[in-house]
C-alpha cells in the first residue's frame, strides 16, 4: 500500500511541480506558470465534459472519451516540446533604442543643499 502511495505521489509531482515535470526546461517563470495555468483551466473543462458526458449520455459516451484523449495527447505534446525547446519559448526580439533616445538628459535630480 506504501508503494502505491508513493507511487501517487511522485506522478503527482512529475505533472503539478515545475522543478520536476518538462516544463522546468522553459526559463521564464511566469511562462511556466501561464502554461500550468492553462493546462489545468483545459483538463478542468475536460473532465466536466467528461463527466457530463457520462452522465447525459450515458457510460458509452464517445465523445466525452475524446476530449479526454485529446487533451492527454496535448498535455503529452506540450511537455515534450517544453523539453526539447524549452529555451526558445520566451525568446524576444528587443530592439535597440534609437540614437536620439538619451534618459540622462531627462533625468530630474533634486538638490537638497540648493533647493531646500
Amino acid at each position: 500500500m506504501k508503494k502505491i502511495g508513493f507511487w501517487i505521489y511522485d506522478l503527482y509531482n512529475f505533472f503539478f511541480s515545475l522543478k520536476i515535470n518538462p516544463l522546468r526546461h522553459i526559463p521564464n517563470e511566469l511562462t511556466q506558470f501561464i502554461l500550468m495555468f492553462y493546462l489545468s483551466v483545459m483538463w478542468t473543462a475536460v473532465f466536466t465534459i467528461w463527466v457530463g458526458g457520462t452522465i447525459y449520455f450515458g457510460i458509452g459516451s464517445v465523445g466525452a472519451h475524446l476530449v479526454v484523449l485529446f487533451a492527454f495527447f496535448f498535455t503529452a505534446l506540450l511537455f515534450r516540446d517544453a523539453e526539447k525547446n524549452g529555451h526558445l519559448w520566451v525568446k524576444r526580439d528587443y530592439k535597440p533604442k534609437p540614437k536620439y533616445y538619451e534618459a540622462d538628459k531627462n533625468k530630474c535630480i533634486w538638490d537638497l543643499e540648493r533647493e531646500g
